[in-house]
């Protein structure tokens, strides 16, 4: 049998108080909304109608996120439930951590106003005002005093390049600026998350472009994470992902 050498062990380095890493690791991003086996029906006449079937949905910060459908699809409903403006037959909906179906509706709608801007269809004017006090109005609601809204209406205005339109009676202006308003109004509070309605629907092509680059400006340029519901399938390439919904099914794009 050879003899075995003996070597002698070299010690070991001595460990430092902090170890360096390589690269900071950064925790998880916990979702915004998050909707959880969430069921809707509505009851006409004596039927029980579906519309929304064991829907299973997470809208993540910073996300630009489509909700695609067609017509009946239930998108709106999802949309409305994601909300708070509908309550849900059984399922929950957590924001930010909290189930809002458990709330009462004065407290959902102070809720809503502080985590929400939202853009319809068709804007909503008070007629008999002007636009930059359009803009203004939710902090008017919220008991802001002038001095304090009005500058930040003229703010908003000036960032999406209406601010020369200020003093206008909102319909004097086209649909595209119109929703430039919305938009601002609906930033006015500085909300972390932008909800949009089919925001296009009454809008011309080149309008509606515009609009939508607005939409992925506010996305890349100011992180605001983007809720709209579309029927449109050229949008896809504006959103970060694509939620699809057909009769009252998240069919792709589950998060």
């Amino acid at each position: 049998m050879p003899d075995v050498v003996k070597t002698k062990s070299k010690p070991l380095p001595p460990v430092p108080d902090t170890v360096p890493i390589s690269a900071p690791v950064e925790p998880a991003k916990k979702p915004i909304i998050e909707v959880v086996g969430v069921n809707k029906m509505f009851k006409v006449g004596k039927n029980i109608i579906p519309v929304l079937k064991d829907v299973n949905v997470k809208l993540y910060p910073e996300e630009f996120v489509l909700l695609l459908g067609p017509s009946g699809s239930g998108k709106s409903t999802l949309l409305n439930t994601m909300l708070g403006l509908e309550i849900p037959t059984s399922g929950k909906v957590m924001l930010q951590g909290v189930d809002i179906t458990k709330k009462k509706m004065n407290e959902m709608a102070r809720y809503r106003h502080k985590v929400f801007g939202i853009v319809f269809q068709k804007s909503d004017w008070v007629r008999c005002v002007n636009v930059i006090e359009n803009v203004a109005l939710p902090l008017a609601i919220e008991g802001r005093p002038r001095k304090e809204r009005m500058p930040k209406a003229w703010a908003r205005l000036k960032e999406m390049g209406m601010d020369d339109h200020a003093h206008y009676i909102p319909s004097e202006l086209s649909g595209g600026q119109q929703q430039k308003v919305s938009l601002a109004r609906a930033l006015i509070n500085d909300p972390p998350v932008i909800v949009a309605d089919e925001p296009t629907g009454n809008l011309d092509s080149v309008s509606a472009d515009k609009v939508m680059r607005f939409f992925k400006e506010l996305n890349e340029k100011y992180h605001k994470t983007i809720l709209m519901v579309t029927h449109n399938i050229e949008y896809v390439s504006y959103a970060s992902r694509t939620i699809y919904v057909k009769d009252g099914v998240i069919t792709e794009g589950m998060g």
